[in-house]
């Protein structure tokens, strides 16, 4: 009975944990997502800073130079509030590890439980075994002498 108790436990801690790794899982799949958008970023300013110069050496007109700064300026924005995100993304995957691995440790604590309880019913079962068998044989060694 206290053993169907424990598989029962250990199948709802092994369905925690696996829901937990799937959540640190996407976790990550959300950092790297936002990680790329954020080089994506770096990426396009990098771009759109170069044409600046090219058009500069060109010959560029202050309005012109003025709507390029201020597009600069947007772009430097977008990137502060993505390099935001990816920062929040990296606490959560961080946290997510975290539970999954306390979760893996209840797992795991709750398996080794029924381990031990399953050690323990067969070092009893067979020292039942064992007493049944020296009984048996105590049995005929008295029968044979009686016998003689």
């Amino acid at each position: 009975m206290a053993n169907n108790k424990l598989n029962l436990l250990l199948k709802i801690e092994s369905d925690k944990e696996e829901s937990l790794r799937m959540n640190f899982l996407q976790a990550q799949q959300n950092l790297q997502v936002n990680q790329q958008k954020l080089q994506g970023l770096n990426n396009f300013r990098l771009e759109y800073t170069q044409q600046l110069h090219l058009k500069g050496q060109s010959g560029l007109s202050s309005a012109g130079f003025s709507q390029y700064h201020a597009f600069i300026g947007k772009i430097e924005e977008a990137i502060r509030q993505q390099a935001n995100t990816v920062s929040t993304a990296k606490q959560v995957v961080s946290q997510r590890q975290n539970l999954w691995l306390k979760q893996q440790i209840k797992t795991k604590a709750v398996a080794k439980l029924i381990e031990k309880q399953q050690l323990k019913a067969n070092a009893i079962a067979q020292k039942n075994e064992q007493k049944m068998l020296d009984e048996f044989s105590a049995n005929q060694f008295y029968q044979r002498q009686r016998a003689l």
